[in-house]
């Protein structure tokens, strides 16, 4: 069988519908990692942004964690009256001075820019998905007729 036919008449051969599964399935990778990026920046600023509040503006000591895995953690002094003076990424390698509230501020539209992302992402994943499924049913369903036609071809020749 060379051709599939298609919603709304057109014929697409074997290789396309192929070629277009190996797109999808390469376009679904693309889409889960980058989804994966977002959901660690998002836990970032949730982390960020829940440390920022409960950190007590008396400030103390304690320790600091060197590293995303919390593997190395070094004595550190948090000021008091900390909360006047935060630096805050705002993008591009710049860092914002500013007080707890407007850093808070700042990264709590950023969370909201990130889940936005993540939503619509997420929509294009699924889209994807069920395209690149769609397509493996059929190219399933062209494998099997194949294969029975083979099984058929051999027993009217061998009887």
């Amino acid at each position: 069988m060379s051709g599939v036919q298609a919603e709304g008449g057109k014929t697409i051969t074997l290789e396309e519908l192929i070629a277009r599964a190996s797109e999808l399935r390469e376009y679904i990778t693309v889409l889960s990692n980058t989804i994966n990026n977002y959901v660690t920046q998002y836990r970032e600023l949730q982390l960020a942004s829940e440390t920022l509040k409960n950190l007590p503006e008396a400030g103390g000591e304690g320790f600091v964690v060197v590293d995303r895995l919390s593997s190395v953690l070094v004595p550190g002094i948090v000021k008091e009256g900390w909360a006047a003076s935060v630096l805050v990424n705002v993008g591009f390698g710049y860092y914002l001075k500013t007080n707890r509230d407007k850093a808070l501020e700042v990264i709590e539209k950023r969370l909201a820019s990130v889940n936005r992302l993540l939503d619509e992402l997420q929509k294009r994943y699924k889209t994807a998905l069920d395209e690149y499924s769609a397509l493996q049913g059929i190219l399933n369903q062209v494998y099997a007729e194949a294969q029975n036609a083979e099984e058929a071809g051999g027993q009217a020749s061998g009887g």
